[in-house]
């Protein structure tokens, strides 16, 4: 319900803008999309304990700064845009380390840091934007996901523990999984269509867009109870050229 209401709230921000929407213009041909993305994530490793919550007790309820770049090639074009892409973002968050008896945080800081390395299909259904200068874009997204990780202790160095069986572990991997989604789009082209042109003949950029996006990502390695469980409902934001 906080995704629907948030892209709600987008929407009706900038809905007075549609009805003033001009006509499309002219362009140069659109090959390439570039995203800048910028949200929170908390991967949900929780959830794989029955009892234990090894996440919540070093980092409470705050969650990760992600910040990411993805890049995506137009390779149809009808009545929308399909793209394949790639991306990587890059998220960290600190907390404090456990006593002993785990029962308590100490001042030590520790952290948490994610790489995710993204492959997705996209679809836009941009023909409203393209054909009549509708400035709202929606779309879908799906892919997948190798997720890079690795704790840090308070000497800023990867974390080493003794499991169970006395066997020394580090903490760092990679895990995999998918991811599906989308999100909408809003064409800024339409708050300065002179600016958007000249944009476009200096530096090829056809089309500039602000998004808000909702993601879920399922990255435990399909389903492998001895994975860590790195999957999380996120939101985002961010900023996209098209050219």
């Amino acid at each position: 319900m906080k995704v629907l209401s948030a892209l709600a709230g987008l929407a009706a921000v900038l809905a007075p803008l549609a009805a003033a929407a001009p006509a499309a213009r002219a362009e140069s041909p659109r090959t390439t999309m570039l995203e800048f993305h910028f949200g929170t994530y908390t991967p949900q490793v929780d959830e794989q304990f029955k009892t234990a919550t090894p996440w919540k007790d070093v980092f409470g309820t705050d969650s990760m700064t992600l910040i990411g770049l993805h890049a995506d090639y137009e390779v149809w074009k009808g009545h929308g845009t399909l793209a394949i892409g790639g991306g990587a973002a890059y998220g960290w968050i600190s907390g404090g380390a456990l006593t002993t008896d785990a029962t308590t945080t100490t001042k030590d800081s520790v952290g948490f840091n994610i790489v995710p390395l993204q492959a997705n299909v996209i679809y836009r259904w941009d023909w409203a934007a393209v054909e009549h200068g509708v400035p709202f874009v929606p779309y879908v997204k799906a892919g997948l996901v190798a997720t890079i990780w690795w704790a840090t202790d308070a000497g800023d160095s990867i974390a080493k523990t003794d499991d169970l069986e006395g066997v020394s572990r580090t903490g760092q991997g990679v895990t995999f999984g998918w991811q599906v989604g989308g999100g909408i789009q809003f064409l800024l082209d339409v708050l300065a269509p002179g600016t958007a042109s000249e944009f476009d003949e200096e530096s090829g950029v056809n089309n500039s867009f602000i998004f808000a996006e909702f993601m879920h990502s399922d990255v435990n390695d399909f389903g492998s109870s001895t994975s860590i469980n790195l999957g999380d409902d996120a939101l985002s934001f961010g900023l996209m050229f098209e050219f």
